[in-house]
Order: structure tokens, then C-alpha cells, then sequence
């Protein structure tokens, strides 16, 4: 596309159209700019409910599905967690 050939009144035109609009200046944005957000995070009230969510699935009852579920894979000699992991969790 070449631009030389394009007459000065279409580009006079598209200047005026794009002319950028001058931001209204509002008396609480005193601080800065009205176009930001500001995020906070609270890592220890996140932490706290992770704790809470976890202690109440450790506390809560077993169902039977899944005890026989439990059942059915222990059962025998069949293990699926390696002597190791167990012998580390039993350490710690």
C-alpha cells in the first residue's frame, strides 16, 4: 500500500477522527490514574482456611465405598505404596 497516493483531505479527515479525547479530570483521582485496580492479598487468612479445609476432610468419617475400596487393594500381600514411603512416614 502506498500512501503517496492517498489525496490530503482523506488523511486531514482521518487525523480529525482520531483525534485523541482528553481524559476528564475527577477530584478522587487525586492519586493517580482512574484506570487502575488495586489487589490485596491476605496470605495468612488464605493460609488459615487451607488449614481449616484440610483438618475438616482429615477429621471427617470414611465412607464404606471407600473402605472397601481400601479393602480391596490391600488385600493379600498387595501393597501400593512402596516399604520406603511408608518407612518416611513413619519416621517423620
Amino acid at each position: 500500500m502506498e500512501i503517496n497516493n492517498l489525496h490530503m483531505s482523506t488523511i486531514s479527515a482521518y487525523k480529525k477522527l482520531n483525534k485523541p479525547v482528553a481524559a476528564k479530570k475527577s477530584s478522587s483521582s487525586a492519586k493517580g490514574s482512574a484506570n487502575t485496580d488495586k489487589v490485596e492479598f491476605n496470605f495468612g487468612r488464605s493460609l488459615a482456611a487451607a488449614q481449616t479445609n484440610a483438618a475438616a476432610r482429615a477429621n471427617a468419617p470414611a465412607s464404606e465405598e471407600r473402605l472397601a475400596a481400601l479393602a480391596e487393594k490391600y488385600a493379600g500381600d498387595n501393597c501400593p505404596v512402596s516399604a520406603e514411603a511408608v518407612a518416611a512416614s513413619m519416621i517423620a
